[in-house]
C-alpha cells in the first residue's frame, strides 16, 4: 500500500470510529481505571490497535447511561447523528479502494450492490448477501456499507447489502421479512450454496434469525454465514454482558442504548423468541459459521453461547476470539494487522464452504 492510500485509509478509520458510542472526555495515557479495578495497555497486539488503544479515552458508563432516549423523534435524531459520518466514511472507503456503490431494489426492499473492482476467479460466481449492524436502529442507507467495502475489497468478493427497514418505525419482523424477500429473489437466479450470508452486531443476529425463518419457512439456507460479534439474547445474559461493561469502547454497558434499541426492536415478541434472540432456537442444519469477537467485547459470550450451540448441532463453526478488541474493532481499526487477519480468515472459510 503506497503512502498517500495508508494515509487515506487512517483518515476514514478514525472518522469510522468517531461514530462509536463514548462519552469519555480525554485520552488514557496508559492503563484505564475501571472501577476500583485497572486494565493495562494491552501486549499482545500490533502496533497500530495499541495505538488505537492509547488513543481512546476510558469507558465512562455512568454518561453512557445518561442517553435515554424517549420518543421516536429521538431516536431518530441519534440514528442520523450517526449515520452521517458513517456514510461519509464509506463513500471516502469505497473510493480510496476502488469498490462501487450501486444503490437498487431487490423484491421492492432497498439494498446496495457493493463491487471491487476486481473479482477473483474463486468467487466469479458467488455473492456476499451482507446484513448491517447499528444496534437495529442506525447504519440505514449507505451508512451500513462500511463493512461490506472492506470485504468486496479484501475478499474480492460481490455483495448485496439489505437496507432492511428499522425501528421506531418497523419493528421485528420488518427486518427479517426484508431478508426473506430478498433471499427468496436471489435463490431464482442463483444456487444457495454460492451464496454466503451475514453482518456484525444486529447484523449477526438479524443473519441468525433470518436463517431460523428460513428453516422454518422451507428455504434452503446459505452455504455458509459470516456471524460477527452478534447480539444473540436481547436480555441481559451472559458473563460478558457484566465483565466488559466499561471495558468495551464501543457499547461500554448493554442497559442503555443497546438495551432500549433492543426492546424497541423485539416489538411484539417475547425477548426469548429465536426470531429476536435467536440463541433460543434450533441450530441443527445452520450453514457452516464463521464467527468473530474479542478479549473486551461486550458481546463475547453471546458469541461464544452460539459457538456452542451451533458445535452441539453438528455445524462446522470456526471462533475467533482477538486480544483487547471491543465491539467490532476490526471494522473500526481496519487498518490494523489484525483486520487483515481476520479477513484473511473468512474468505478461506468462504472458499472452504462455498461451492466452486
Amino acid at each position: 500500500m503506497n503512502t498517500g492510500m495508508a494515509k487515506t485509509l487512517a483518515l476514514v478509520f478514525a472518522l469510522a470510529l468517531m461514530t462509536v458510542i463514548s462519552t469519555a472526555s480525554e485520552a488514557q495515557e496508559g492503563a484505564w481505571k475501571i472501577g476500583p479495578r485497572k486494565l493495562p495497555v494491552p501486549v499482545d497486539v500490533s502496533d497500530v490497535m495499541r495505538e488505537s488503544l492509547l488513543k481512546t479515552p476510558a469507558p465512562d458508563v455512568s454518561a453512557a447511561k445518561k442517553i435515554v432516549l424517549r420518543t421516536d423523534e429521538e431516536w431518530e435524531a441519534w440514528a442520523k447523528e450517526g449515520d452521517v459520518p458513517s456514510a461519509a466514511a464509506a463513500r471516502a472507503l469505497a473510493k480510496a479502494l476502488s469498490v462501487t456503490i450501486q444503490e437498487d431494489k431487490i423484491a421492492g426492499v432497498n439494498i446496495h450492490r457493493v463491487t471491487p473492482s476486481e473479482i477473483d476467479e474463486e468467487h466469479q460466481k458467488h455473492l456476499f448477501v451482507y446484513i448491517h449492524g447499528g444496534a437495529w436502529v442506525r447504519n440505514g442507507g449507505v451508512a451500513g456499507t462500511i463493512e461490506p467495502v472492506l470485504i468486496a475489497a479484501r475478499l474480492k468478493i460481490p455483495l448485496v447489502s439489505i437496507d432492511y427497514r428499522m425501528p421506531p418505525k418497523h419493528p421485528a419482523p420488518a427486518a427479517t421479512d426484508d431478508v426473506i424477500a430478498v433471499w427468496k429473489e436471489l435463490l431464482k437466479k442463483r444456487s444457495p450454496a454460492l451464496m454466503a450470508m451475514g453482518g456484525t452486531s444486529a447484523g449477526g443476529n438479524i443473519t441468525l434469525s433470518s436463517v431460523h425463518r428460513f428453516k422454518d419457512g422451507g428455504l434452503p439456507v446459505p452455504g455458509a454465514l459470516y456471524v460477527g460479534t452478534p447480539a444473540v439474547d436481547l436480555d441481559m445474559t451472559g458473563d460478558s454482558r457484566f465483565l466488559n461493561e466499561g471495558v468495551d469502547r464501543l457499547l461500554v454497558a448493554w442497559k442503555h442504548v443497546p438495551h432500549d434499541a433492543a426492546a424497541m426492536y423485539a416489538g411484539e415478541y417475547d425477548l426469548k423468541h429465536p426470531y429476536v434472540s435467536p440463541i433460543y432456537g434450533d441450530f441443527s442444519d445452520f450453514p457452516p459459521s464463521y464467527l468473530i469477537s474479542g478479549t473486551r467485547d461486550l458481546m463475547l459470550s453471546d458469541t461464544v453461547r452460539v459457538h456452542r450451540k451451533l458445535r452441539r448441532a453438528g455445524v462446522d463453526a470456526d471462533l475467533h476470539v482477538y486480544e483487547s478488541q471491543s465491539h467490532g474493532d476490526y471494522i473500526a481499526v481496519a487498518n490494523s494487522p489484525e483486520s487483515y487477519e481476520h479477513y484473511a480468515e473468512l474468505n478461506a472459510f468462504l472458499l472452504k464452504n462455498l461451492k466452486r
